[in-house]
């Protein structure tokens, strides 16, 4: 327990530091940079999921995503008539993979550059950068997208410049939903589509994920919070 609210106050303690580090225009400059960053992110993939470009039903899609429950989301999801072709498919794809490729480039850059630019650190309500790590360039495989991001972003984890959760959101993320791995933290939640149903977070052993989340400063899971894969 010791060493665990030691962990958490060093990081805490980073955290501040981290937050005073960059100047006001540091500030402007990222916040535009990201802007463009996160409207590239997502400027095909709604239509490529909801399979039309009708623009009401983007917007509710989008609405619904920001303030509706998954329920209602996955509802009117299922409700909405796929009018994309293949052909304005296979387009529309081809170019939001060239904008992830340009993104993952635009984030290792400006990590490099300033650092995880966390929402503390640019005083904002979100982290809209965050929406990059979860979509790999197609170019690169997925683990060694993971090792790369890892080598990158943990070290912004030590020096308190990025959350331990959004870390471990991360890893879990692309371990759970590209990989088709078991996650490290237990940080996602499982979902079953012959249910339709949340579940909770699939791990293979507690020590393990419990002891990865002590060293980046989160709490310990509960063997009621988790399914164990044996």
């Amino acid at each position: 327990m010791y060493r665990l609210l030691l962990t958490i106050t060093l990081l805490f303690a980073a955290t501040l530091l981290g937050a005073q580090s960059l100047t006001n225009t540091d500030r402007q400059t990222l916040l535009a940079e990201i802007a463009t960053i996160a409207e590239m992110d997502g400027r095909h993939r709604a239509a490529l999921s909801l399979g039309t470009l009708d623009p009401e039903l983007l917007r509710r899609d989008a609405e619904l995503s920001k303030n509706g429950t998954l329920e209602e989301l996955l509802a009117f999801e299922r409700s909405v008539e796929e009018t994309l072709t293949d052909a304005q498919r296979d387009s529309l794809w081809t170019l939001q993979h060239r904008l992830d490729a340009q993104n993952y480039r635009a984030f290792k850059r400006l990590v490099q550059r300033y650092g995880y630019p966390s929402k503390e650190r640019l005083g904002v309500k979100s982290d809209r950068l965050f929406a990059v790590l979860l979509h790999p360039p197609v170019e690169i495989e997925p683990q060694a997208f993971l090792d790369e991001m890892t080598e990158l972003l943990l070290p912004e984890v030590q020096a308190g410049r990025m959350a331990g959760k959004s870390y471990a959101l991360f890893v879990d993320n692309i371990k759970a939903k590209v990989l088709r791995e078991p996650q490290l933290y237990g940080t996602n939640r499982s979902f079953d589509l012959k249910t339709m149903a949340m579940g909770p977070p699939e791990i293979v052993d507690l020590e393990i994920t419990n002891a990865a989340r002590a060293a980046i400063g989160l709490e310990p899971l509960a063997e009621a919070e988790v399914r164990v894969l044996r």
